[in-house]
């Protein structure tokens, strides 16, 4: 995927799964790779209408409004009870299910009725364009999706779908009149209304089924139409997507007036990480890192162009003098008195594009990343020189603990009798691999202490993050961007076991919303393997188990310089 491409839909899933949240009032759901997320767990969105939706904003926003609704006001567990096993009644309880829940969206979200319409008839245009209302099979099932969505919405049908189903609506509405009225009649009951959905179904299937065995064997054309049109509506098995980053409700958050509490600072750290491994170590990690860099084959100067373009600025440089146009400059007046056909007298305003830019790089040195470590330190190596290259100042930050299970933490808080809800409890460990004030050509070297496997342990994310945010308020930069890489969730075995297992999520949650408000630093995520929407709005999933390339630059580059998503 071109990365322009990759950050546009990065947008608009950032947008969607904030939209189907709202309508919902459901924390959990996230939007990502096409496929809806509640906690773990898959939300299907199985009606004929809901496949093959476009990557259009207006499309993404309709088929999110649907399943929000569905959400709101369908069982899914009665649901699933009462389904058939047969394709085609399937197909039709899966579709009256759907409409009867948009149809019950509330006259006061004009917006959500409008887009849910707009889709269905897009959809409607699409399936008629595609030839498939030419066979007998096909004008059935179309004529009963049309008209029980005008029967329960009560929209009506434009009249080029109209004049279509004419013949075919006449045909059959002695035989399921009936039934779509009593559709319409028990549109808010969903047990109610689920025997006439299966009536309906079961009347669809007996009238598919004999008007199969009435094709002739040797019209082979026809049967595949036919065969078409029934598979439209199914879904393919398709690569499964990125895992979503999941959270949920914290006891202890809640319990202490949502404060992040620390037990204890005694024994926290800043440290350099190039300080933390043996010189000719890290002189090895150096050497074995530019290997693969150049085996990499990185066009590190086109990724540089590409990045100064996006952050870059207009600046004023200086004036530009004996100018036939722009302001007058004074000091030439006299020439003119002089000479009254000189028409250089102006003076011209110079720009030049300046990078007035810090970015921060902040790296979860936790233990389910080291064996990441390789790769990342790779991404981050390329990534920062050509930042470098733009005129970025870049900062390689990041975070782990100084031991594992609390450390002398946990013990100060044994010996004070384990009072509830202690908060963080662990030795902080802030890293600095590269600081934003060093030369790239000297702090290159400490990107490579990233190779020490003995600095993954766990990691307080919050606190990690606004440890970097206050880091880059301090350097001279008209924008400020903090990329933050990561595999999971915040992870720390004392402060879960002594909280609960949200409540670190539930800080980080906080503080990438306080700095996102504040409209100083744009925040994004860069997950391995994984969706981090839970925590970041603009972000990115990449397999690093793949080989990293130009495009994979390419497309975290995207995410890097896309246009913040402030909520102000």
């Amino acid at each position: 995927m071109p990365s322009e491409a990759a950050a546009a839909l990065t947008r608009v899933e950032g947008l969607c799964g904030a939209l189907v949240r709202a309508l919902t009032g459901d924390g959990t759901l996230q939007w990502s790779s096409q496929t809806l997320y509640q906690g773990t767990e898959v939300v299907p969105l199985c009606a004929a209408h809901q496949g093959d939706v476009s990557m259009a904003l207006p499309d993404q926003r309709a088929l999110l409004d649907g399943a929000a609704l569905r959400l709101r006001w369908s069982d899914a567990a009665l649901h699933a009870r009462h389904a058939p096993a047969e394709p085609v009644e399937r197909l039709v309880y899966e579709l009256l299910e759907q409409l009867r829940t948009e149809s019950l969206a509330p006259s006061d979200w004009p917006g959500v009725r409008h887009n849910l319409s707009a889709r269905f008839l897009r959809w409607c245009h699409a399936f008629a364009d595609s030839g498939l209302t030419e066979t007998s099979l096909g004008i059935l099932l179309f004529t009963v999706a049309l008209t029980a969505w005008t029967r329960l919405t009560g929209n009506e049908v434009p009249d080029t779908l109209s004049d279509l189903v004419e013949a075919t609506r006449a045909n059959i509405a002695p035989d399921i009149g009936g039934l779509l009225a009593a559709l319409r009649r028990h549109r808010a009951d969903q047990a109610a209304f689920i025997p006439h959905a299966l009536a309906l179904g079961q009347w669809v299937g007996q009238a598919v089924r004999s008007a199969q065995a009435e094709v002739p064997n040797g019209s082979a054309r026809a049967r595949r139409r036919q065969g078409f049109a029934l598979r439209l509506h199914f879904d393919a098995p398709q690569a499964p997507p990125p895992p979503v980053a999941t959270s949920g409700v914290s006891r202890s958050w809640d319990a202490t007036a949502q404060q992040y509490r620390v037990f204890t600072r005694a024994y926290d750290r800043e440290a350099d990480a190039s300080a933390l491994v043996r010189a000719a170590q890290l002189a090895e990690f150096r050497a074995r890192m530019d290997q693969e860099v150049i085996k990499g084959g990185f066009n590190v100067p086109r990724l540089a162009r590409r990045l100064h373009r996006a952050l870059a600025v207009p600046r004023r440089s200086g004036w530009r003098f004996g100018q036939e146009e722009g302001v007058v400059d004074g000091s030439r007046l006299a020439q003119l008195v002089s000479d009254p056909q000189y028409k250089a007298i102006f003076k011209d305003e110079q720009q030049r594009p300046a990078t007035e830019c810090a970015v921060a790089l902040l790296l979860d040195c936790s233990g389910s990343m080291k064996a990441h470590a390789p790769a990342v330190s790779i991404l981050v190596d390329v990534l920062g020189r050509a930042l470098d290259m733009a005129g970025v100042a870049v900062e390689v930050l990041g975070f782990s603990t100084g031991a594992w299970n609390g450390g002398r933490a946990r013990r100060d808080w044994q010996r004070a009798g384990c009072p509830e809800f202690p908060g963080r409890l662990n030795e902080q460990l802030h890293l600095v691999f590269k600081a934003g004030t060093q030369a790239w050509r000297r702090g290159r070297h400490g990107i490579a202490a990233l190779r020490r496997p003995d600095l993954f342990r766990e990691g307080m994310d919050g606190e990690a993050v606004e440890w970097a945010c206050q880091r880059l308020l301090q350097l001279p930069a008209q924008r400020r961007i903090l990329m933050v890489v990561s595999d999971g969730c915040p992870m720390d075995t004392a402060t879960h076991q002594c909280n609960d297992e949200h409540y670190l999520d539930q800080h980080l949650r906080q503080v990438v919303d306080a700095h996102s408000r504040g409209g100083q630093i744009d925040i994004c995520g860069l997950g391995v393997g994984l969706d981090l929407g839970l925590f970041y709005r603009r972000r990115l999933a990449l397999d690093l188990k793949e080989h990293l390339d130009d495009a994979s630059l390419d497309s975290v580059a995207s995410m890097l310089v896309a246009a913040p998503h402030h909520t102000r």
